[in-house]
């Protein structure tokens, strides 16, 4: 009789753990990258401080399953622009996409940089970021039915200045000389008569070093990660807006393969991704502002009046931005979106740009 009823629990075990959501202890080893190096940039030391630290963490403490992250930073396994093709593939599981770096198809994700001379603080942009992702369906929709993969986590560069290798104090001064930007950036220095160069940070040191460019859009901390200041003196603060341009996203078929109960956990995580990355981005950037200064960089604020002055030269980049990402059948109304929950956190533009 004991022999049956110990057939009979087994055969009633067997048929528990293939019921659905329950999971039997399993190891997932997930492939995380960036194609930015970790330590020289903000947005990726949490990813690896914060992010796969919690996830592991608080996997094995509520789950019976474990974590194992492949770090593939630096572009060990996608260099910077080749982020989404590799999530989307399965080349990498988890990846910081970088947005400018797709301004194509990712057009409407983009949407931060469509708002010029935005808060300089990072905190505040990513938190007004983050509330337009989680109103928006339809930003994570074009990610899982187009690319395959998830939304997970946003967050913020710091404020974009003008570092350049020459003084100048007005925006005339500008005009004829090369400035580089990441992409969607470039119409910053293009109305007022520079001319634009697209660059990115892993080039910009031997670029401005031998006059490709002779000035850069860039926030501190990068400055002083990846040295610029050694090859441009002059630090200009324009305050063209921290961007929320990091965006951390999951493959989709990775995803599915998830218990639940882990999902839930690296949403939860993802969620205060920005929370975490943000002021130590700002941290970061206060002292590469004083790391310039000691330096013998020229650092300086760009008066209210020239900010005006550049900001009215600009042409209507929300208006026109948030209509050519609606003909692209993506969401423009997230333009509107971000200046909205920018000032309703009371920040004041140099330009009113959406009445």
């Amino acid at each position: 009789m004991r022999t049956v009823v110990r057939i009979i629990g087994v055969f009633l075990l067997a048929v528990a753990l293939l019921q659905p959501g329950t999971s039997q202890a399993e190891t997932f080893r997930l492939v995380i990258g960036a194609g930015h190096p970790v330590d020289a940039s903000v947005w990726i030391t949490p990813m690896r401080d914060f992010f796969q630290v919690e996830v592991k963490k608080r996997v094995e403490a509520k789950t019976p399953h474990k974590i194992e992250w492949v770090e593939a930073y630096g572009g060990s396994i996608a260099k910077l622009g080749e982020v989404l093709e590799a999530v989307e593939s399965g080349l990498m599981d988890i990846g910081d996409l970088h947005v400018p770096f797709e301004p194509a198809k990712l057009m409407a994700h983009n949407f931060p940089y469509f708002i010029p001379f935005g808060t300089p603080d990072p905190v505040m942009a990513a938190k007004a970021a983050r509330k337009v992702f989680d109103e928006t369906p339809q930003l994570r929709e074009i990610l899982e039915k187009k690319y395959n993969q998830v939304y997970l986590a946003t967050g913020a560069v710091g404020n974009y200045n003008l570092v350049t290798t020459f003084p100048w104090e007005k925006v005339e001064q500008l005009k004829g000389r090369k400035i580089a930007a990441a992409g969607p950036n470039i119409p910053w220095v293009q109305a007022i008569g520079a001319v634009p160069v697209q660059s990115n940070l892993n080039e910009a040191y031997t670029s401005l070093q031998t006059g490709v460019y002779q000035g850069w859009v860039m926030f501190p901390d990068a400055i002083i990660s990846f040295k610029l200041h050694e090859v441009a003196k002059y630090y200009t603060f324009t305050d063209f807006g921290a961007i929320p341009n990091v965006m951390i996203t999951i493959n989709q078929n990775t995803w599915k393969k998830l218990p639940k109960e882990v999902q839930e956990i690296i949403r939860e995580v993802g969620k205060q991704y920005h929370l975490v990355q943000t002021p130590l981005g700002a941290a970061k950037g206060e002292r590469s502002v004083k790391a310039m200064k000691d330096a013998g960089c020229t650092v300086r604020n760009l008066t209210w009046e020239e900010k005006v002055k550049w900001a009215n030269a600009l042409p209507d980049i929300p208006k026109d931005r948030a209509a050519e990402i609606t003909k692209a059948g993506m969401p423009g109304g997230v333009v509107a979106a971000y200046y909205r929950n920018l000032k309703a956190e009371g920040f004041k533009f140099p330009r009113e740009w959406i009445k």
